[in-house]
């Protein structure tokens, strides 16, 4: 039986600059479309919202031929909830700032 794991923690460990420390775990990209779609469905608000916005667009724009291929046919539908989760435009330059050096020690 495989174990269940949070989908916050595979996206801490992918870089989304939540308020806690990062986590240095090698996460797939597969594993990281995953636990996003999973994230996303649970209504995530709020400063995690945000964070996993400004992650998503900084995988979306700086690794646009990994994000598509990891998300599929989701992935317009990922870019939208991003979008409406992007509320701060101040927060969001910091946040992506920190996404973009996670991702590209991940990516």
């Amino acid at each position: 039986m495989r174990e269940v794991v949070d989908p916050w923690q595979i996206l801490r460990a992918g870089g989304v600059p939540l308020a806690l420390p990062t986590m240095r775990a090698h996460v797939q990209p597969d594993e990281l479309a995953a636990a996003t779609r999973a994230a996303i469905a649970m209504g995530p608000s709020g400063r995690d919202a945000e964070a996993l916005a400004a992650w998503i667009f900084a995988w979306q724009q700086h690794w646009p031929r990994s994000f598509a291929a990891n998300l599929g046919d989701d992935a317009p539908a990922v870019t939208e909830w991003a979008a409406q989760h992007t509320v701060d435009a101040n927060r969001y330059v910091k946040l992506r700032r920190i996404a973009l050096e996670n991702l590209a020690q991940r990516l």
